[in-house]
């Protein structure tokens, strides 16, 4: 009978390991070869006539005075439509410059988080500009809040293109990226009241807390953006009255919903836009506007089934993990390498993708957790003893789920990251391996009878 720890004979050994690296190579390359499938393709620029877009000018911020004023008068300096200008907004100078774009249609909700995510990470790798095709009606706060502060890292020119709809939680999304341009006749953006998942009306302490918490958010990320967060308070509060010198643009007892031109109008001494930078027809005039006709590379990021599967993945990201390392804690105590084995690493990879198509890792975190199984597979099966090889794997191993499951953005360290980040994480790390052991000492006690337990006990 052999002693616990996995000691066979050299040959049998040396095919262990053989069959257990194949499979782990196999599955890191499905993981790549997924991952490749998921990148963006690039997209020829298309020349196109330059839209009526204007530049904006910060100014200091203006406050807003109340009055009870029921109408909404026009002011005398105000231009009906936004001045035109032939200069480009970017003046365009050497090679092209790499744009994603990022549709943000229909619900908002976590698979567009991770799509967002994942294309500004790799916009900061790559030196690119982001541009969000938005037609949406609304959708999740806290999943709003969270493409806000991604927008806020974000380090390079963003831009909100309002392809007709950009209401409630689309309008707080739009105030996150620098500039905002409207397809003219047609675009609304605005009514960002908050309410529940049903539809209706929520408790008014719990709105004064909502408007509270969201104006400050607002005004953080608009800082030096002279009239953004006193329009979005004018969109979410009802009670607030919007107005600048002495003009009413939304009085008392009503949301603020603004079309194009209205968000391009000029207001105040000197003249300042509302809250769009410009008009455009279709993203790529404005894109030729912005650029020139041949100063960019499009790629187009494109909501797809794996982001729908990730959410899902990671919802039950400590379930599958705790099943996974329970499978493989079955493979390594018993002789031989199977189905147990295979299946265990194929959930952790699977673990490992839906992190990656988050937007919270790379293939780093996969490549560790590749490292990690072999030093323990040579720990085990060459090195039986030396400890140093498997604590090393141990930690290879379960470093790379914390790493996988941490919103590390690029040229960020992990002595940068704080303890929130990890958090959560090691939690559900933990939980994994609480889950894999109970399986693991149950199966043991209480299923002895199956021949393949019988096999496992005795090895």
């Amino acid at each position: 009978m052999k002693t616990p720890g996995f000691i066979c004979s050299p040959g049998r050994a040396t095919r262990h390991l053989r069959f257990g690296l194949a499979g782990l190579f196999l599955m890191v390359a499905a993981l790549l070869a997924h991952a490749a499938t998921t990148t963006p393709d690039a997209a020829p620029a298309k020349p196109a006539p330059p839209p009526s877009v204007t530049t904006a000018v910060s100014h200091p911020p203006v406050s807003a005075n109340s009055t009870d004023t029921p109408s909404i008068p026009v002011a005398a300096d105000v231009p009906a439509e936004p001045v035109p200008v032939s200069a480009p907004v970017l003046p365009h100078s050497g090679p092209p410059t790499t744009v994603y774009l990022v549709p943000i249609h229909d619900e908002i909700s976590v698979p567009q988080l991770y799509i967002l995510r994942r294309a500004l990470k790799e916009a900061i790798e790559n030196k690119a500009d982001v541009v969000i095709d938005m037609d949406t009606l609304g959708g999740e706060m806290g999943v709003t809040l969270d493409m806000m502060d991604a927008l806020a890292k974000f380090p390079g020119h963003t831009y909100t293109f309002v392809n007709d709809k950009a209401m409630s939680a689309g309008s707080f999304i739009a105030d996150a990226t620098g500039d905002i341009y409207l397809k003219p006749g047609t675009a609304r953006i605005g009514a960002a009241a908050a309410v529940t998942s049903e539809g209706t009306d929520i408790d008014s302490t719990m709105r004064l807390k909502l408007n509270s918490f969201m104006d400050a958010t607002v005004r953080g990320i608009t800082a030096g953006k002279r009239y953004r967060a006193d329009v979005q308070r004018a969109m979410m509060d009802s009670d607030y009255e919007l107005k600048i010198g002495d003009t009413v643009i939304k009085p008392k007892g009503t949301l603020l919903t603004l079309t194009g031109e209205e968000a391009c109008k000029a207001y105040g001494n000197p003249p300042q836009k509302l809250l769009g930078s410009g008009l455009a027809p279709d993203v790529d005039t404005l894109l030729a506007q912005l650029y020139g006709p041949h100063g960019y590379i499009l790629r187009e990021f494109n909501l797809s089934w794996s982001e729908r599967l990730a959410k899902l993945i990671n919802a039950i990201a400590p379930l599958l993990m705790g099943i996974g390392i329970f499978l493989l804690l079955l493979e390594f105590k018993s002789p031989g390498f199977g189905l147990p084995g295979i299946a265990g690493i194929v959930l952790l990879l699977i673990v490992l993708a839906g992190q990656y198509v988050a937007g919270l890792s790379g293939y780093e975190p996969a490549v560790l957790f590749a490292l990690g199984i072999i030093l323990i597979l040579l720990e085990l099966l060459f090195f039986h003893g030396t400890i140093v090889l498997g604590l090393t794997g141990v930690i290879c191993f379960f470093g790379a789920f914390v790493w996988a499951m941490t919103d590390v953005w690029p040229q960020q360290h992990f002595g940068g990251v704080s303890l929130d980040a990890l958090r959560q994480p090691m939690i559900n790390t933990g939980l994994a391996v609480l889950l894999a052991g109970g399986c693991f000492a149950i199966a043991l006690r209480f299923l002895p009878q199956t021949s393949f337990l019988r096999k496992t006990r005795e090895s």
